[in-house]
């Protein structure tokens, strides 16, 4: 048998490297980094630019702080009949002043969350008051209250304040301190997740058409130029949703697709605030950049003058490789 000489091997040592470089390319690790438990944990722990986390704890906690105030309504607060959450019945509503101190002991958690003080503190504080008010009455929400719940609970273990945040202002130590990969890992899983598990009526029964009625809404005055209204629901309504909720993932994920990914996911929770009375579904859309490269924040700064960058806190913050 012959045997394989140095310089034919050559190229096909270049074809795996090219592949591998590829791959890197396109998922951001290599082959061998899911090939063990070991790799996977080292992978996950791999350290990251904080900028983008510390970017979305200043954008999240704005956005509660705005929803305290506009969507979690007062319904608990007058005693009123409501619907209970299972297995958390024996929850009931404090009297009424206690109850207005809750919501402002929530309000102060979701304002400390987004300016990064006392972050770890803020983040219990906001999670505890709101989980409270959330299981008092299911009626009063939506299902974008949940990912808020889940979001402000795994913010809780992310070191999301080591950029924006006035914990870095205070400890240099932790200001632009690097941040395990599994922070962003984590929160990019949950709204995969979003789209996915919240939509498994889409895949089970198309009978019935339980929301036929949003075909005759304006959003969709083009597609009933050429089509009926049964066509307009099935085809453009569910389908069309159907197709973005199994898709975004994907889209979000690579680089060639970003760009289409963020304009459909942000384009559709803005279609559904003019379809529905859904409070601040739209403004979560905050969590999308977090799909980009996690030092975006920082090229973004680097284009404003340079007397701006006190105001911006670029000053405070030097590049991390």
């Amino acid at each position: 048998m012959q045997i394989p000489q140095a310089q034919d091997m050559a190229p096909t040592a270049e074809r795996v490297v090219e592949s591998e470089s590829r791959m890197k390319h396109l998922f951001g690790f290599e082959k061998e980094d899911l090939s063990s438990w070991h790799h996977q944990v080292y992978l996950l722990n791999h350290p990251t630019n904080p900028a983008s986390l510390g970017i979305f704890h200043f954008l999240f906690g704005m956005i509660m702080t705005i929803d305290i105030t506009q969507e979690r309504g007062h319904s608990h607060l007058d005693g009123a009949s409501v619907c209970r959450i299972h297995l958390f019945n024996f929850l009931q509503p404090l009297p009424l002043d206690y109850m207005y101190l809750v919501y402002v002991v929530m309000l102060f958690g979701a304002v400390g969350i987004m300016l990064g003080c006392f972050y770890r503190l803020s983040c219990l504080i906001f999670i505890s008051t709101y989980w409270y008010i959330f299981f008092l009455d299911k009626t009063a929400w939506n299902n974008h209250s949940y990912l808020y719940g889940l979001i402000g609970f795994q913010l809780t273990f992310m070191d999301a304040n080591r950029y924006w945040s006035v914990d870095g202002l205070r400890n240099p130590k932790k200001n632009n301190a690097q941040v395990p990969l599994w922070n962003y890992t984590l929160l990019r899983f949950q709204v995969c997740a979003k789209f996915i598990i919240l939509n498994p009526w889409k895949l089970t029964g198309w009978g019935g058409y339980s929301m036929s009625y949003l075909a005759h809404h304006w959003l969709f005055d083009l597609f009933r130029m050429i089509l009926p209204n049964e066509m307009v629901s099935l085809l453009v309504v569910h389908g069309g949703g159907l197709c973005l909720d199994l898709s975004a993932g994907s889209l979000l994920f690579f680089d060639a697709t970003r760009p289409f990914g963020i304009f459909f996911v942000n384009y559709f929770p803005c279609m559904n605030s003019q379809l529905f009375s859904i409070g601040e579904n739209p403004l979560i859309n905050c969590i999308y950049p977090l799909f980009c490269y996690p030092d975006w924040p920082r090229n973004f700064f680097s284009r404003f003058p340079e007397f701006l960058r006190p105001v911006l806190w670029e000053s405070l913050s030097t590049a991390v490789s």
